[in-house]
């Protein structure tokens, strides 16, 4: 009973160490853990999931691909791993392809936010600017704070000459902005052991 708790500790340990390695841009290493877990744990659908996305980082395409596939396999309802899959195909030029998982994805896990972006990407690359519209709309309406997302919608209603949703677009992308730095700023003095307050 202590090793399989020990085991359960081990591979949680593992698993946000791989995350952080990732995070800070050290994919071998990160890699190197996950394959360590995944040898542990071939279940995990986490790990599949962070193995796909480091070989995408590191362009290797057909192992990102692969291990999403393994992912899906695992669990068919997993809309991370079709969105992963959608990024192999739209890096490869497959617009199509990657449109159809990305579809697939927001299907499985409608308020999937990442989908909707990566979604609105695919639709702009494959010239049908309103559908990449609508995809970033429907990502505000999960998360209407995502001042990135409200800028590039902003961006793509001013390239579609729609000027004045536009402007309400990004300025209001640049108050969300202002509001988050706001934040941020009061938090750090907040928590700074040398301010004044």
């Amino acid at each position: 009973m202590a090793s399989s708790v020990g085991n359960v500790a081990d591979s949680t340990g593992l698993a946000e160490l791989a995350h952080r390695e990732y995070q800070s841009g050290d994919f071998e290493a990160a890699e190197r853990h996950c394959m360590q877990l995944w040898r542990q744990e071939p279940d995990n659908t986490g790990v599949l999931l962070l193995l796909s996305s480091i070989h995408f980082q590191c362009r290797r395409l057909d192992r990102s691909a692969h291990f999403s596939t393994l992912a899906i396999k695992q669990n068919p309802m997993l809309a991370e791993a079709y969105s992963n899959l959608g990024n192999v195909y739209k890096e490869r030029g497959q617009l199509q392809e990657a449109i159809d998982h990305y579809r697939h994805a927001l299907r499985l896990k409608p308020d999937f936010i990442d989908g909707y972006i990566n979604l609105a990407a695919a639709l702009v690359a494959a010239g049908d600017m309103e559908g990449a519209v609508q995809a970033y709309v429907s990502a505000l309406q999960y998360n209407p704070d995502l001042y990135c997302v409200r800028s590039d919608l902003g961006n793509l209603l001013k390239a579609l000459g729609r000027l004045e949703e536009a402007k309400v677009c990004l300025n209001m992308s640049a108050l969300a902005r202002l509001h988050n730095d706001f934040c941020f700023k009061i938090i750090a003095v907040d928590h700074n052991p040398l301010s004044d307050t």
